[in-house]
């Protein structure tokens, strides 16, 4: 579940601008100075926790400064150990923390019962000391079964990119050595609650996902559409009926809060506009909630200018800014949930589900399953509208994306890459293709060509006389690469398959076909010189999993047998080139089970890493890999895991 996606519900903006609240949305905030409805949500759903409240003049006081007393009360609610504090009320555990201090059990809890917090080398612990990020980042990730050993490197950098890694920090300040607010604190906690424990699982089991409908403090119950819950800290509360979300239940099935679908993380749309004109920025003050926003279009940054009928905009709180999206993909409506008439979710392209912001009902509700339209996306992916596939420039569907060497095909959207349900015919893979659905449990497909014409000039960063864009992206032989990769001055116009131009007249999308990025794998490289008529002939075969190349003549330089990235094109080796190895890396360092933390950097596993047992020979899996041996050597590309070896005598 790592970095889940969450979504905000309580405030949309229509297709038209026209503001549309959920039901009990619309409750004007319990604190007088708190305005950021993100801030509003995870208030409220740790309020119910017991971990924030506000203060008795009504307000919540946002920008206040922690201490690192205050974050160890909260800390004891947030796992559910009130029932715990009376044995630590005359414990002294730190000479600082009298038995008359207010936070005593608290800190004692936290210090003794629950191991996540320490003092300083004097034995003190300073209670009143301001809390930074990087010290609420560290007694979080304990509370994940993180252990200090296990992060290693530099303090607070390495739990901060830990932190980031798995979501912990989604949407929050990077700087570890800052103040932490009360609001900051408010969604590090949020964040918490669906972040995945290192020993797998979250800290408390969620619902399936569901609407929220009541929160009753006289009976003591919890609502949802799909079950009724004791609550843990019976309150009354209507600002989040009407939600989507979890309820959060400790171990003996009790509801501790309700943990609502929110953004906040900057890479999640809020809300959604489908332009209705071109150069319109109607309704983006709204959107954004103030006049000064940063707007793009693609990854790139733009002006009104920029902007055209049906584009989609999408307001992200995190980063202050409003993405503009021009991805529109031609479907079968397959089937919706939970109606036709207000569908949240939907199946398109072979069964592919996506969310529908609430800002897309009013036009979806004007379809139903089995008919052809064409859908409006966000930058992240979802639903923002839905329009007739007519054959108007503005409605046709221009949805591309790239096909895998397995067949699974990745829908392009803005700068996001889309899995979809269904996988193509081998004859696609390796292939950047158009992508649109004409009937059901099924994607149609073109190969891309075409387009603008001309040589790529490297250096001048041109194709023919149109400018490439600075987030151009390129893709050689079904890999996505960079202009750092191609080492020719100019590639000729034969070598060019297709190239797109933008909005704004500059090219961001070139297929090529000059090997570069070539048929890519990694795996053992067998190398063999035999002397023929005087001749030293050196010969290459790739051993990668079940897959071998055969032993292929080759002229490239390779000093001796071991582990290589290789790139082939037609049969034969475009590059060769070894791995850098990490050795005798201890399962120990393993974050989760595709993040390894080593001398201080963060190295990511590939999803198609290969498992070698030295000792028997044989491709294992990860799993096998680590059941036999406790160390293993690691051997990595630009900061990815591409084969793990294990051996006893590592």
């Amino acid at each position: 579940m790592k970095k889940r996606i969450f979504t905000l519900l309580l405030t949309t903006i229509m297709l038209v601008t026209t503001l549309v609240v959920p039901a009990g949305a619309a409750e004007v905030s319990r604190f007088s100075d708190v305005s950021d409805r993100n801030t509003e949500t995870a208030v409220e759903t740790l309020r119910l926790m017991g971990v924030l409240d506000g203060y008795g003049d009504g307000t919540f006081r946002p920008n206040g400064i922690l201490t690192r007393a205050q974050f160890c009360k909260m800390a004891a609610y947030i796992t559910d150990s009130e029932a715990e504090l009376g044995r630590y009320r005359t414990v002294t555990v730190f000479p600082d923390v009298k038995p008359s201090h207010w936070a005593i059990s608290y800190i004692n809890l936290a210090a003794k019962g629950k191991g996540i917090i320490a003092g300083y080398p004097d034995g003190t612990f300073q209670p009143n000391r301001t809390l930074t990020m990087g010290h609420a980042v560290t007694i979080l990730l304990r509370l994940l079964d993180y252990k200090d050993e296990e992060v290693g490197g530099v303090w607070p950098d390495s739990y901060m990119a830990v932190a980031d890694m798995i979501g912990l920090t989604d949407g929050l300040p990077t700087n570890g050595n800052a103040p932490l607010t009360r609001a900051q604190a408010a969604k590090l906690f949020m964040n918490l609650l669906h972040t995945e424990k290192k020993s797998g699982g979250t800290l408390y089991t969620l619902s399936k996902e569901t609407e929220l409908r009541a929160v009753d403090g006289g009976t003591g119950k919890l609502k949802t559409a799909d079950a009724t819950y004791d609550m843990v800290h019976p309150v009354s509360s209507t600002s989040l009926v009407g939600a989507r979300g979890y309820a959060v239940l400790n171990s003996s099935g009790k509801a501790l809060t309700f943990l609502p679908i929110i953004s906040g993380n900057g890479g999640t749309a809020s809300a959604a506009i489908a332009l209705s004109a071109d150069h319109s920025t109607a309704g983006f003050s709204e959107l954004a909630g103030s006049n000064t926003y940063a707007l793009y279009k693609n990854g790139l940054p733009i002006t009104s200018a920029d902007l055209r009928k049906n584009d989609v905009a999408s307001y992200y709180p995190a980063t202050n800014s409003i993405r503009v999206c021009d991805t529109r993909v031609s479907v079968y409506y397959e089937s919706c949930e939970p109606s036709p008439s207000a569908p949240a979710r939907l199946k398109v392209l072979g069964g592919t589900e996506f969310s529908v912001l609430p800002s897309a009902v009013a036009s979806l509700a004007e379809f139903k399953p089995g008919q052809q339209m064409t859908l409006l996306l966000t930058a992240d992916g979802q639903v923002a509208a839905a329009v007739s596939s007519k054959s108007t420039s503005s409605t046709r569907g221009n949805a591309v994306g790239l096909v895998e060497d397995d067949g699974t095909i990745q829908l392009l959207c803005g700068s996001t890459m889309i899995p979809l349900a269904i996988k193509a015919n081998a004859e696609y893979a390796g292939q950047v293709v158009r992508i649109s659905a004409s009937q059901k449990n099924a994607v149609n497909l073109s190969v891309l060509s075409g387009g603008a014409s001309g040589s790529l000039n490297i250096a001048e960063k041109t194709l023919g006389s149109k400018k490439l864009a600075d987030n151009a992206m390129i893709f050689d032989f079904g890999r996505q690469i960079s202009l750092s990769d191609l080492t020719t001055g100019v590639i000729s116009a034969s070598d060019i398959t297709y190239a797109r131009v933008n909005w704004s007249g500059e090219i961001d999308l070139v297929v090529l076909d000059v090997g570069t990025g070539g048929n890519v794998l990694y795996g053992w490289a067998a190398v063999r010189r035999t002397t023929v008529a005087g001749d030293t002939v050196t010969t290459v075969e790739i051993i990668s999993g079940d897959k071998r190349t055969g032993e292929i003549e080759t002229a490239y330089s390779i000093d001796r047998s071991g582990y290589v990235e290789a790139t082939m094109k037609d049969g034969k080796f475009m590059k060769i080139q070894s791995l850098s190895c990490l050795k005798n890396v201890s399962n120990d360092v393993w974050v989760g089970s595709n993040l390894v933390v080593h001398g201080g950097r963060s190295y990511t596993l590939a999803k198609n890493a290969l498992c070698f047992n030295a000792d028997s020979g044989e491709w294992v899996t990860l799993e096998q890999a680590q059941a036999y041996a406790d160390s293993a050597n690691l051997y990595v590309k630009d900061g990815v895991i591409r084969i793990i070896e294990v051996s006893h005598s590592n």
